[in-house]
């Protein structure tokens, strides 16, 4: 089944379209294995019809998460959107459905507009659920680590995020710390963002309390599925991947390796939001738990994402946080957050601030 076919309820034509290449700033740097941003590179898609109607989705191409760079996604955008504009679906699919798989966040974001266009009952539930985050322990620093810990505990947190991959004792010694801090009221998601090698991954979680860890995200490279069988053979703790997950054939194969329990999925790579919903279910079918959200991407990326995340009946902890990181707000209805849950507006209400896209905007096109 080809993402098009996921994504069915897109065959309204698409008569206009302007892209926007942002440049978001962050409160503080965001740091994780694979790199260091001061600012997220936003690629915002708007999709016009013939009655006027409008729909929005994002992409976020960082190196490393993505086959894209910023660059590389602006591009293909600029080159593929006006042929976009006013061909069949039929046709429009076919471009999309060729593009995903060297394209996934950009192909994503025109899927997610689309979805928005049509208004998706994935992107628009008149009441959609507030959704349980998780915190993220946003510090290399493992004296402070504790006290940020338990700073995320009092704010209503259940599950906090750490970064590791760096040198595994000291990742060892700061999660050691935070389960002390917390004393068994959050459970810990460690991320190594493919940063470890086989022995070093297998060295840090020797060295953790297994009983507070819920997942060990993505310990080493992305393409190394032999050294994820040889982690997940051993069951020192419970496996999940996300850089290795773009589609259905990777999540198959994420079900045949010992160890691994769960599949982190973002509705930025996976095809849009029907394609997300068809992934979950197949998770699902195959004994998998899931976890959804990007913690790299805008507000209105992630609205979106919490919003299909809320009609998928998922429950465990999102990390849809991408919107906690920014300093500016795409949306006219900021995102707030009530003891560790996200409370949604109804979609009719929001709308995107055409002044905000266009004071954050380093190049805008349009098609027609």
């Amino acid at each position: 089944m080809t993402a098009t076919q996921e994504n069915h309820g897109s065959a309204r034509a698409v008569r206009a379209a302007r892209a926007y290449w942002l440049r978001v700033p962050l409160k503080v740097p965001y740091e994780n294995a694979l790199c260091r941003l001061e600012s997220f590179d936003v690629m915002v898609v708007e999709l016009i019809d013939d009655e006027g109607r409008t729909g929005w989705g994002e992409a976020c191409p960082v190196a490393g998460y993505s086959p894209e760079t910023p660059e590389r996604a602006w591009r293909w955008l600029i080159e593929r959107l006006p042929g976009i504009v006013g061909a069949r679906p039929r046709e429009r699919d076919a471009l999309l459905d060729a593009m995903l798989a060297k394209y996934p966040f950009v192909v994503s974001a025109i899927h997610e507009g689309l979805a928005d266009l049509t208004r998706s009952p994935l992107l628009h539930r008149d009441d959609p659920p507030s959704v349980r985050l998780l915190g993220t322990v946003n510090t290399l620093d493992k004296l402070a680590a504790p006290d940020m810990a338990r700073q995320l505990l009092g704010r209503g947190y259940t599950t906090l995020k750490v970064k590791v991959g760096y040198e595994p004792r000291d990742d060892a010694e700061r999660v050691c710390r935070i389960a002390e801090a917390v004393e068994g009221k959050a459970r810990l998601r460690m991320d190594a963002n493919q940063g470890y090698s086989l022995e070093d991954a297998i060295d840090f979680a020797r060295r953790v309390p297994a009983d507070a860890v819920e997942f060990f995200e993505q310990p080493v490279p992305a393409n190394r599925w032999d050294q994820l069988e040889a982690i997940g053979r051993l069951k020192l703790l419970p496996l999940m991947l996300d850089e290795s997950i773009f589609d259905s054939s990777d999540i198959r194969r994420a079900a045949t390796l010992g160890g691994v329990t769960a599949i982190k999925l973002k509705m930025s790579k996976s095809g849009g939001p029907q394609a997300l919903a068809n992934q979950v279910v197949l998770c699902r079918s195959l004994g998998l738990k899931v976890v959804v959200g990007n913690g790299v991407a805008s507000d209105l990326g992630c609205f979106h994402e919490a919003v299909c995340y809320g009609q998928l009946g998922l429950d465990t902890a999102a990390e849809m946080n991408g919107f906690l990181k920014i300093t500016d707000s795409l949306l006219d209805t900021p995102l707030s957050m009530n003891q560790g849950s996200l409370e949604l507006p109804n979609p009719r209400t929001v709308a995107v601030d055409q002044e905000r896209l266009a004071s954050l905007a380093i190049d805008t096109r349009e098609f027609s």
